[in-house]
């Protein structure tokens, strides 16, 4: 018997909750990882640039302007294009605390199945390749 096994889906939820403990904002995550493997990792690379660029020189407008573009980006990405105006909307264009808030569920939930996701990807290249 020949088995196939449909390529890995990221479904996950981030609520956002206001001062009060009360929920302000529910977004849902739906990403097929090999549509946005390569688009995630070019927007990681080009997020940690902009980060530096802007903490080296905190007055440089096209610096911070980078990293708000960037960040909007990944997280339209992440969310949907929908999702990450609702997150520009809540935090009110905020880009630095958005990013403060909403990095630790990229790193801690996202980042870990797409590195996963990417090992067992050159798992199944290796195995075509022989």
């Amino acid at each position: 018997m020949y088995k196939i096994q449909r390529k890995q889906t990221i479904e996950d939820e981030l609520v956002i909750e206001n001062s009060k403990g009360e929920e302000a904002l529910r977004l849902p995550v739906r990403l097929y990882v090999d549509d946005v493997l390569a688009q995630y990792n070019r927007l990681r690379l080009m997020l940690g640039e902009a980060q530096y660029e802007a903490q080296e020189d905190p007055t440089n407008e096209i610096a911070v302007n980078k990293l708000g573009l960037t960040v909007v980006a990944l997280f339209e990405l992440i969310f949907g294009a929908d999702g990450g105006q609702k997150l520009l909307d809540y935090y009110e264009n905020r880009y630095t605390e958005m990013l403060e808030d909403v990095a630790p569920f990229v790193s801690e939930v996202i980042n870990p199945q797409m590195q996963a996701a990417m090992m067992e990807r050159a798992k199944r290249f290796r195995k075509l390749a022989k």
